[in-house]
């Protein structure tokens, strides 16, 4: 959790708020066609059906808080057939806006991990 404090009070922004922003921002881009598990415990939740639903909401996503200023890693699947370097850099530049613009805190890095596929 981090606290950012202005004039009127402090204002808490909990990990679960900047991970939902990221993945509704990212899954709405052209050429995105799903989130990939980055980590292990993601990837033993896609193998076995019922624990899949526990890690949906972060899957892929990896935010982390440092001096005030926010580091992101995404991994996805892109649609076979576009650019995927105009998608990566349509991805970064929505989540620099959307992240910035509902928080004020500076996004110092985005990483995007080009995972997939899909036809």
């Amino acid at each position: 959790m981090i606290v950012v404090h202005n004039h009127l009070g402090g204002i808490e922004f909990t990990k679960a708020f900047f991970v939902s922003l990221i993945a509704n921002t990212v899954t709405s881009c052209f050429g995105v066609s799903a989130m990939n598990a980055s980590t292990p415990a993601e990837r033993m939740a896609e193998l076995v059906p019922f624990l899949g639903n526990l890690f949906d909401i972060n899957k892929g996503v990896n935010v982390r808080i440092k001096n005030g200023k926010v580091s992101i890693g995404i991994h996805i699947s892109v649609m076979y057939g576009v650019n995927v370097s105009a998608v990566v850099a349509s991805i970064k530049n929505k989540l620099r806006y959307a992240v910035e613009e509902q928080t004020r805190l500076p996004v110092e890095r985005i990483d995007v991990y080009i995972d997939g596929l899909t036809t």
